[in-house]
């Protein structure tokens, strides 16, 4: 049958929303190596305190996005997608300026750190899943969010290859001249490429956006106070899944390697690469088979059980062969994939229950933003408590491994059957004109 015009249209947007998305992890993958290596000077080259200062600043990122999501999830609702969209790649041609210029201040370095983690997640995981969620629904929002994730490792692969090319003939602030280029490029791309996927009949009116009760940073307990038992199940399932998330290890992982493994920049580039590109494959091809072949709870299961597997192998020994084997398990449930089917079940459900799309999208995110203040204020301070107190420092993999994997796997174990059921939505959105 052929594809019809609304279908082609969609398409298209969501490739341009993968594009997007893209372009977000550029900005945010671009200091990998290079900022915890400035914070380490600033922080007199001891490893405990370098490990303390990324964790604690993280951490503020997590609370501090509380309030952005949520007032600016809200706010999308009744302005539309695309200026948020823009919001932070237009931050960090700034942020990119001025931490070239000031790296060696820590008042400069620490605020722009937590400012630009703020805004750069904001514009990518929250207006991206609102976005996609005003034009697909079910199993197409789970595909898509998959084909997403293939976009990311897209950006995880190449990203790091141009850092290390930096490293390697400049100094490491001009790293930072590359994060303001990758800025300048999203805003004229989503300026002149992303449609407006949230249409002016969808939109909430100002007098609802504005009451303060909408804007309330706490607003995602609403989740709590009036959604179904089975939407609080899968909302609590998701947020300790994100404990695994990519970027709430990436400090440590970045120690890990440098101090533990005695990795070199180009041999840190190259498991990222690596890495990136089985993410890339994973998102096109492992994870939608699972998708299709699994149940939603099949399907979080499995990805659990293996995520489970591979964090408890990746901290076992500090041997460079069994951190990169214990990519292979992880693949198809990593950095929050494993929290994709329920997802969009969740999505759903909460539209069926009254929430609205973009509202929801910055509970979720809200949500995620303090599992995310938690766990690196928790990964990090754990690690400098490990090396203080001489206890072996890969146990901090075990950790994630309990709370990120097995504390949702025994929650969903506890959820019927019947709770996790797919609710039609009240109404396809619309198409982006």
């Amino acid at each position: 049958m052929a594809t019809t015009e609304p279908d082609e249209k969609k398409k298209s947007t969501l490739t341009t929303l993968y594009l997007s998305a893209f372009l977000s992890v550029a900005q945010a993958v671009i200091t990998i190596q290079s900022e915890p290596r400035i914070i380490k000077e600033l922080s007199g080259g001891d490893l405990g305190v370098t490990a303390t200062v990324l964790a604690n600043t993280q951490g503020l990122v997590g609370l501090a996005s509380v309030f952005v999501n949520q007032a600016g999830g809200k706010l999308s609702d009744a302005m539309g997608r695309k200026p948020f969209l823009m919001l932070g790649p237009a931050a960090n041609i700034l942020f990119g300026l001025l931490m070239y210029q000031y790296s060696k201040l820590r008042r400069v370095v620490l605020p722009v750190r937590i400012l630009r983690a703020i805004l750069t997640t904001f514009s990518s995981s929250v207006m991206l899943t609102a976005a996609m969620s005003d034009i697909t629904s079910g199993a197409q929002l789970s595909t898509a969010l998959s084909n997403m994730g293939a976009a990311v490792g897209a950006g995880i692969v190449l990203t790091p290859f141009l850092e290390t090319l930096i490293l390697q003939r400049f100094k490491t602030e001009t790293v930072y001249l590359a994060l303001s280029m990758f800025g300048f490029v999203h805003v004229l791309f989503a300026a002149g490429a992303v449609p407006e996927t949230h249409g002016k009949a969808l939109r909430k009116s100002w007098s609802s956006v504005l009451q303060l009760s909408a804007i309330n940073p706490f607003g995602f307990l609403n989740i709590f106070r009036r959604g179904s038992l089975a939407l609080q199940k899968m909302t609590i399932i998701q947020s300790l899944q994100m404990f695994l998330e990519g970027k709430n290890l990436s400090d440590f992982m970045e120690l890990w390697k440098r101090e533990h493994l005695h990795w070199t920049v180009e041999g840190s580039r190259n498991f990222v690469m690596v890495y990136g590109t089985l993410s890339i494959l994973s998102g096109i091809f492992v994870t939608p088979y699972f998708l299709k072949n699994l149940s939603e709870r099949s399907f979080t299961s499995v990805t659990n059980m293996l995520n489970f597997l591979g964090f408890m192998l990746r901290g076992a020994r500090e041997s460079s062969w069994i951190f990169l084997l214990a990519v292979i398990p992880m693949l198809p449930g990593v950095n929050g994939s494993s929290a994709t089917a329920l997802k969009s079940l969740s999505t759903d459900l909460a539209f069926s229950e009254g929430f609205g799309k973009g509202e929801f999208s910055a509970y979720i995110n809200n949500l995620r933003a303090l599992a995310g203040a938690a766990a690196t204020v928790l990964y990090g301070n754990y690690y400098a408590w490990c090396k203080r107190k001489g206890v072996y420092q890969g146990t901090t993999f075990a950790v994630a491994a309990l709370i990120g994997a097995a504390l949702p796997e025994l929650l969903l174990r506890l959820t019927r059957d019947s709770e996790l059921r797919r609710e039609k939505p009240k109404a396809q959105g619309e198409l982006p004109k």
